[in-house]
């Protein structure tokens, strides 16, 4: 796959795959079936046939960077939305799903959408949801908290596209933890995650949902730690 491929994304991608996810918009596609099924308040139906047809979860990537989580959540039947703040990464991402995701790669698989979205950008958010024609089930992201001057705008994209009264919505950010212990870098990359703890519920993923050797807040081997947060909104 063309691109740099950042570890968070492949945890990312690993959580939102593994049996035991619990985010309903992931989950309900497994168990309707080869991977299909709906998050949140999709709607489902029963065919001529008696088979049971849900309609598809609706996902957000932001800072989608390859695609490696869009293309796992495509895979699971979800219709996929990435999005990045740079030209030359949308072009990318539609070349990986190109290659990744042919029109022959199975009957659950939606291929996503790519396109351009800078952080901060409300009217584009809202173009993004007129889109989708409702708000998504999932937002999800990788690696894009490191950057304190970026974090503003990041924190107000969330949450125009997981705004109040969203309760089925979920956030779910995959971060690269850039210290071996809580120094004023990582304190500050935590603030990010607890700025929203007036509006939302914050989960840590527990580390048996992850890779191997990424649920350490310290340092293994070449690696850096890795922490999965899935946040809803408060009721």
């Amino acid at each position: 796959m063309p691109g740099t491929l950042w570890e968070s994304s492949a945890v990312l991608a690993h959580y939102i795959t593994h049996p035991s996810c619990e985010i309903e918009a992931f989950r309900r596609m497994r168990i309707h079936g080869d991977g299909k099924g709906s998050g949140g308040d999709s709607t489902s139906s029963t065919s001529s046939s008696g088979r049971v047809q849900v309609q598809p979860s609706t996902v957000v990537e932001l800072g989608a960077g390859i695609g490696l989580a869009s293309i796992a959540a495509a895979r699971l039947g979800c219709r996929v939305f990435a999005t990045d703040g740079s030209p030359t990464s949308v072009r990318l991402l539609k070349d990986n799903f190109r290659v990744n995701l042919p029109d022959d790669c199975g009957p659950t698989t939606i291929k996503p959408l790519a396109s351009m979205l800078e952080w901060g950008d409300l009217d584009g958010a809202d173009g993004l949801v007129d889109q989708i024609s409702s708000l998504p089930d999932v937002i999800m992201a990788s690696d894009v908290v490191y950057l304190r001057s970026a974090q503003r705008d990041l924190a107000e994209t969330i949450r125009r596209l997981c705004p109040d009264g969203h309760l089925h919505g979920r956030v779910v950010v995959a971060h690269r933890w850039r210290a071996d212990s809580m120094t004023d870098t990582t304190a500050d990359e935590a603030a990010f995650f607890e700025g929203f703890d007036g509006e939302f519920d914050t989960e840590e993923v527990a580390g048996e949902l992850l890779p191997e050797g990424y649920n350490m807040r310290s340092r293994v081997g070449t690696k850096l730690p890795v922490s999965v947060f899935v946040m809803r909104r408060k009721h």
